[in-house]
């Protein structure tokens, strides 16, 4: 299930996902946003976040990025394990490559995923792929954990029923690296508006 993918959340392909919180100061501020540098993140980046996701983040681990303010949720993701829909139910190693996990989450289409509005892009100057997932059957794990010994039901992500994610995978310089938004079904809003927030921090990701 989609844990919170670090703070409690990702509920909506998120669950709980723990971590410490160790966030350096941003090195530069407006009214609108703010420009944040990881501190612990294992793929160093840094990236402008709108105001709306509040100065820093819930979690900067060296595996989990992850910015949490009222329903307003963005997290990045480099999986330590994951969890294969139709699968054994234990974790297994990530896919190595990206488009590996592309493949992967593709995959997911013969277990209840549904994905829908898939473009080529880029990321801080890498390939990436930007798609929307939605299913009708929880889906813990799917799309990985920060931790090997996370518990799928509580502290790792994947999609949920009443919940949409904008999800994108990134070739990153060391390994694939998974971000999404959640939006929540169940409530009234136009969910035009937290994708337009993600891919516009998404437009502004440098990694160092």
């Amino acid at each position: 299930m989609v844990s919170t993918v670090g703070a409690c959340v990702l509920l909506a392909a998120a669950a709980c996902g723990g971590g410490a919180e160790r966030a350096a100061k941003p090195s530069h501020s407006t009214a609108v946003s703010r420009t944040y540098t990881s501190r612990s993140f294992a793929t160093p980046l840094t990236i402008t976040v709108p105001a709306s996701l509040g100065a820093l983040p819930v979690s900067d681990t060296s595996t989990f990025l992850t910015w949490v303010k009222s329903s307003n949720k963005v997290r990045f993701l480099l999986p330590a394990v994951v969890y294969r829909p139709g699968g054994s139910g234990s974790p297994e190693k990530p896919p190595a490559t990206y488009k590996g996990y592309v493949a992967f989450l593709h995959d997911q289409a013969g277990y209840h995923a549904n994905w829908q509005d898939e473009k080529p892009t880029t990321v801080g100057g890498r390939a990436a792929t930007l798609l929307t997932g939605t299913t009708n059957e929880p889906m813990d794990g799917s799309l990985g954990c920060p931790t090997a010994e996370a518990d799928p039901d509580k502290d790792c992500f994947g999609l949920q029923p009443d919940y949409e994610l904008r999800v994108v995978v990134i070739d990153a310089p060391s390994r694939p690296l998974v971000a999404w938004t959640s939006i929540d079904l169940t409530q009234v809003q136009d969910p035009s508006a937290a994708v337009t927030r993600f891919e516009g921090m998404l437009r502004t990701v440098k990694f160092r």
